[in-house]
């Protein structure tokens, strides 16, 4: 864990806060149309209310492929052209009162308005976001007027908290500078050649190999005077594979890979032990076992483990409640925001958020984050000590009268909510894959089992898992099982954590954790009919 608190302490010394405006379109663009907004846009209506805050977001492609082959044989590509979009939000209002915060039906959602395709150059970007503007605007003025008829019926108008608290604003840039794309010719000879492996086991359908590539430019600013520009390349390959079981079942899997360079001859030997153990992954799929129900201790290996933490990060995300006319509780706001100080997770592992934290293995991570979405300069977080809550993601929203916001509010399909960024799961004692499993094996004696199971991934009924005998512990593939019932109270239930800490799995750093009681139920499904000849 000595490498995560390196990285941590050289990025707290980037800069925050002492740059200037970069000199590009992006930011002359909202600049100017941003001024004008501020100044000008009015509604004519006596009770309208003007903009006091504007925030941008410009997302700028900078280009990249899709590359794919099915069984050997090449797929249509698919060029990633340069395209810029865009999040706009207009608030009105004051600080005090103002139009967010507030969720109208499940229809609308809370959601900014985005123009998703915008035209490019200066001239095209200001043309675009003043078309989304005057979107924004008319929305946020119908959601003043009905926020604050809420409030009045909840008798909420002389609540002495504001809206949107004040906050310092800070600023961070990084230099744009696009990476060089790799041979497309290249690398679809790679996907061809790993694709074709498919072919040699007769109860493959499908195997499909695809490779991405794709560059982005972030440009962030806001009428407080926040504004941030970070850089983003990306490269990935996938394995997805479409197989019959021995029993009839039709069933799918996938891996992918995360790659730290775009140079073919650094992948190629990865790509193919990747490969050998995802093809040996399949032919255990295929012979196994349709399970049966199944209560008590589980080994998640990493990737499971990453969503298994999903019940911590959903339970403290969102921790400021919408209000809404349309339901008495915001059904998305974290479970866990009323715990901190509380147990709310075994002492085994602690749980830290890092925005700060720009690169893992190489590979630039996508939630780096100095400035958040309300300009404001993040902090790390110590979200879980010794199994109680510590601290949770905060925004101007969710702060009470007279604290600050710690630089978490992000957009994320919706308005700036309470996000966390890259979260970190250290455990105390970490345990190798053997003393994981043999850990599992002395807990599934003490309740006297005759097997337990080691879960790789939570993606579903057609997964496969292993099922580890406690007699001799050898292990057999079964399919057909579901996770049932989980709740946050199966994060007090960690026996154990691994040492295996060695990727990242959507936002999260974890190692295999081993938990004490977990509901496994089968799927209702049929077999599928064989095709009537075989494939070709």
């Amino acid at each position: 864990m000595k490498k995560f608190l390196l990285f941590t302490l050289l990025a707290l010394s980037l800069p925050v806060g002492a740059e200037k405006l970069p000199d590009n379109i992006y930011f002359r663009a909202m600049q100017d149309e941003m001024k004008r907004t501020v100044k000008e846009l009015r509604t004519k209506e006596k009770d309208g209310q003007k903009p006091f805050y504007v925030a941008y977001k410009l997302t700028a492609s900078l280009g990249g492929f899709s590359l794919s082959a099915s069984m050997g044989s090449p797929l249509p590509s698919f060029p990633f052209g340069y395209t810029v979009s865009a999040d706009v939000l207009v608030d009105v209002g004051s600080e005090q009162h103002d139009s967010l915060g507030f969720y109208r039906n499940r229809w609308e959602g809370y959601s900014p308005t985005s123009t998703y395709v915008m035209p490019t150059g200066y001239d095209g970007i200001r043309q675009g976001l003043w078309q989304a503007t005057n979107t924004e605007f008319v929305k946020a003025n119908e959601l003043y007027k009905e926020k604050q008829a809420y409030k009045r019926k909840k008798n909420l108008l002389n609540e002495k908290t504001p809206d949107f608290a004040p906050a310092a604003q800070s600023s961070y840039v990084e230099e744009i500078k696009p990476l060089p794309y790799p041979d497309m010719q290249v690398w679809q000879d790679v996907v061809n050649k790993l694709s074709a492996q498919g072919k040699d086991l007769p109860y493959v359908e499908k195997l499909e190999v695809s490779v991405q590539f794709f560059q982005e430019g972030t440009y962030y600013l806001n009428s407080a005077g926040g504004f941030y520009q970070t850089f983003y390349p990306a490269g990935s390959v996938y394995w997805t594979a479409v197989l019959r079981t021995k029993d009839g079942y039709k069933d799918t899997e996938s891996e992918y890979l995360n790659l730290s360079s775009w140079n073919i001859a650094d992948n190629e030997k990865r790509l193919q032990e990747k490969t050998d153990k995802f093809l040996a992954k399949i032919k255990q799929h295929y012979q196994a076992q349709k399970g049966t129900a199944y209560l008590g201790p589980v080994l998640f290996t990493k990737q499971a483990a990453s969503d298994f933490m999903g019940l911590l990060i959903r339970g403290v995300e969102k921790n400021k409640p919408l209000l809404s006319a349309a339901y008495e509780d915001d059904p998305e706001a974290g479970e866990l925001r009323n715990k901190v100080g509380m147990r709310v997770m075994s002492p085994v592992v602690d749980v830290y958020d890092r925005p700060h934290l720009r690169e893992f293995k190489g590979r630039r991570l996508p939630n780096f984050a100095p400035v958040d979405d309300e300009g404001v300069a993040t902090q790390d977080l110590t979200i879980v000590s010794g199994g109680k809550l510590v601290q949770l993601p905060s925004s101007r929203r969710s702060v009470k009268k007279g604290e600050k916001s710690n630089g978490h509010a992000f957009f994320r399909n919706a308005y700036p909510r309470e996000m966390l960024t890259t979260v970190l799961v250290e455990p105390k004692k970490p345990l190798s894959k053997k003393e994981l499993e043999e850990k599992l094996l002395s807990r599934c004696k003490e309740l006297e089992l005759d097997y337990c199971y080691i879960v790789p991934n939570m993606s579903g009924k057609d997964a496969m898992i292993e099922r580890i005998y406690t007699a001799d512990g050898h292990k057999e593939p079964v399919t057909g099982l579901e996770i049932s019932n989980l709740t946050t109270r199966a994060l007090r239930d960690i026996l154990a954590a691994g040492d295996d800490s060695s990727d990242l799995y959507g936002n999260v750093i974890v190692p295999s954790l081993l938990v004490d009681e977990i509901e496994l139920l089968p799927s209702d499904r049929r077999p599928d009919r064989k095709p009537f000849i075989a494939r070709p």
